[in-house]
């Protein structure tokens, strides 16, 4: 027996009424009449069998059912929006590769080396979108995520790219102002903290041979790309990976406050489904990404620009 569903009219009418807490700006974004949206409404609730809004005057509120449904049927007008961008995507004669990428690592190392993987395969495109945490790929619309961590992402397969070396960096200027010939002078400075990684400092400083030292105190930040804009500013020392600060460095926009390497236990992974092996884009992208990867990390991207003769 097939089910009945409310219209895409009635929810979009629905949707949008929800969001402005109005009728009239509801008719105004979907260029109707402001009574075809109180008829799509109530005939909405008469399918609901239940009140969306409570009617004031010439107000509407929504009642607790309606607060409810509006927050489920948002979700779903998102998710056909995104559906039909996906849809229309995958129209033309590129194959797609769908890739979470974490947000720093995306933006400083993949995305910019991407001209290169586009000469040598110009009929493949790679979306991309920012993920920082393990999430189920199979129910997904990703082909594949860079993780960092261990090899242990549930139901993919994980193909190690490389570890990462982390460096205390700030701005040139700080080093003069704040002393830091010695060691023990970082105390007075501000230690930047990445949110998802509290000890990086606490392992740094065992690392260098120092104890008992509050390595907790300063600001936090999310991510990597907020931290090197944060020690950039001279707000502080901050412990970021070399390879995703190479022009950074080479621009003098931050220096190596201390030379004092932490060398992580974990490292960065491609992980995809199992069955997404016999995706030939995929198998191109991973012949790509693993001879990058094998790059010297050092090595800066305008470098590289100009021996791929990329713009």
């Amino acid at each position: 027996m097939r089910r009945t569903l409310p219209s895409r009219s009635a929810l979009l009418a629905f949707e949008s009424a929800a969001r402005h807490q109005s009728f009239t700006s509801a008719a105004t974004e979907l260029s109707l009449t402001e009574s075809a949206i109180s008829r799509q409404i109530a005939a909405l609730e008469d399918q609901l069998g239940l009140k969306l809004f409570n009617r004031i005057k010439k107000r509407v509120i929504l009642t607790k059912a309606g607060l409810l449904y509006s927050k489920q049927v948002r979700k779903s007008v998102e998710q056909m929006e995104q559906d039909m961008l996906n849809v229309m995507s995958h129209g033309g004669t590129r194959e797609i590769i769908e890739l979470a990428v974490l947000p720093t690592f995306g933006s400083q190392w993949l995305v910019p080396r991407l001209g290169g993987f586009y000469q040598q395969y110009p009929d493949i495109m790679i979306n991309t979108a920012a993920h920082s945490v393990m999430f189920l790929i199979k129910e997904t619309p990703f082909d594949a995520a860079i993780h960092f961590g261990q090899p242990s992402w549930p139901g993919t397969v994980a193909d190690f790219l490389f570890k990462e070396e982390l460096v205390a960096v700030c701005k040139p200027e700080l080093i003069k102002t704040k002393q830091l010939e010695q060691i023990d002078r970082i105390l007075t400075c501000s230690l930047l903290q990445l949110t998802s990684r509290p000890n990086a400092w606490r392992n740094w400083f065992e690392n260098a041979g120092l104890t008992g030292i509050n390595a907790l105190h300063g600001s936090r930040h999310e991510h990597f790309s907020t931290l090197i804009s944060a020690a950039s500013s001279g707000l502080g020392i901050a412990l970021i990976p070399r390879f995703l600060i190479t022009e950074e460095l080479e621009r003098k926009q931050l220096a190596v406050a201390f030379d004092i390497p932490l060398k992580s236990d974990d490292a960065y992974y491609l992980v995809y489904p199992e069955e997404n092996l016999f995706s030939s884009a995929l198998q191109q992208f991973r012949t790509w990404l693993f001879a990058e990867a094998k790059k010297p990390q050092s090595e800066g991207i305008n470098s590289e620009t100009a021996h791929h003769n990329q713009s």
